[in-house]
């Protein structure tokens, strides 16, 4: 169960949870990709689960833990938004399968490209095997009517997950993985990390990250991966302080916020930015491949390219740095090869240069 749960005992029976993943996730030294000055570790959040990884099932445990309190007779199914390539979409339909849930999702458009179609197909035949009911929108403008079909679609109570998970419960199932940093350093006797590096999609793993750490970091370093405002410090400290309400509510307790915070915006790239692949993205995610660490364009392969523009350039000589992989190692070739792609809408399939 969640460290939060240690932390803030009556959360226990305020706050429904539901176990899912794998934890604690492992805390590695990582040697290779920075100049030897640099001590970088990586938490590998990439392994937290079983079914699939990443930063979303920490916020899952939390998000979705309710469901066992609705009546068998009349279980909900899952709502939820996110990219054509999201990974929390994948999340939720994986999850959502595995609980015996009906997932609705509706998708907005990305940047597609020659490079970008495979990581998309792979993606979207996720959720396609794990037997979720996608909405795509061909547009933005189009996402509010497909959003009202998908809301509409059965008569089936709806238990709506908000993009990304980032909720302030959702946050504080991340509060829990600020927790497990901290409690690791402590086991082992070792000082705190200087600066820490983490996606900023939806800000929920940030927000998180920061009311747990507590004297585990110095600073807090998130990297956006979606334009302003839709990621910012603002938004970060915004969901900190809502997060920080609901435990107040809920325990009686609250956190403050130590490490100091900051926000890249540099590496977001053209356009929309999101799931555009950048030159630095692309490096830093060859670079991570040589040594062992598989990431991708989208969200941390721009982390790390922030990571590694600092310590070329010296900003982290003499630190310890952590790099949270937020991305999902498990293999889902096997599920993949299950999806029935005519299930996409022809222009979708047409667009991917899928069969028809």
């Amino acid at each position: 169960m969640s460290l939060l749960f240690a932390r803030f005992p009556r959360l226990r029976e305020r706050l429904p949870f539901r176990s899912l993943g794998q934890f604690p996730t492992a805390l590695e030294r990582l040697e290779g990709l920075c100049p030897p000055s640099v001590e970088l570790w990586v938490k590998r959040e990439d392994r937290a689960g079983v079914i699939y990884g990443g930063n979303k099932v920490r916020k899952l445990e939390l998000l979705l833990g309710g469901i066992g309190a609705v009546d068998p007779a009349s279980r909900p199914r899952l709502l939820t938004l996110g990219a054509w390539g999201s990974n929390h979409a994948l999340a939720v339909a994986l999850y959502g399968r595995e609980l015996g849930l009906r997932v609705d999702t509706v998708l907005f458009p990305q940047p597609l490209t020659q490079e970008t179609a495979p990581y998309l197909r792979k993606q979207l035949a996720g959720q396609l095997a794990a037997q979720a009911h996608l909405w795509p929108s061909r547009t933005f403008a189009g996402m509010g009517l497909r959003y009202v079909q998908a809301r509409f679609a059965s008569h089936e109570p709806v238990w709506t997950i908000p993009a990304g998970g980032s909720s302030p419960a959702g946050v504080l199932g991340w509060v829990g993985g600020g927790l497990e940093v901290a409690e690791q350093l402590a086991q082992r006797g070792e000082p705190p990390f200087d600066v820490v590096y983490v996606t900023i999609g939806t800000g929920g793993t940030a927000a998180g990250l920061w009311l747990g750490l507590g004297q585990a970091a110095k600073s807090l370093r998130g990297v956006r991966v979606v334009p302003w405002p839709i990621a910012s410090e603002q938004g970060v400290r915004f969901l900190a302080g809502r997060a920080s309400a609901l435990l107040l509510r809920l325990s009686g307790e609250s956190l403050r916020p130590i490490p100091q915070l900051s926000v890249e915006g540099r590496y977001v790239g053209p356009g929309i930015g999101y799931g555009a692949v950048t030159d630095a993205a692309r490096q830093a995610v060859a670079r991570a491949r040589s040594v062992g660490l598989q990431l991708e364009t989208t969200y941390t392969g721009k982390t790390l390219a922030a990571l590694l523009a600092d310590a070329d350039a010296g900003l982290l000589h003499g630190k310890r740095v952590l790099f949270v992989n937020t991305v999902s190692s498990v293999d889902l070739s096997a599920l993949r090869a299950q999806a029935d792609l005519s299930r996409l809408p022809m222009w979708l399939g047409a667009e991917l240069a899928l069969p028809k």
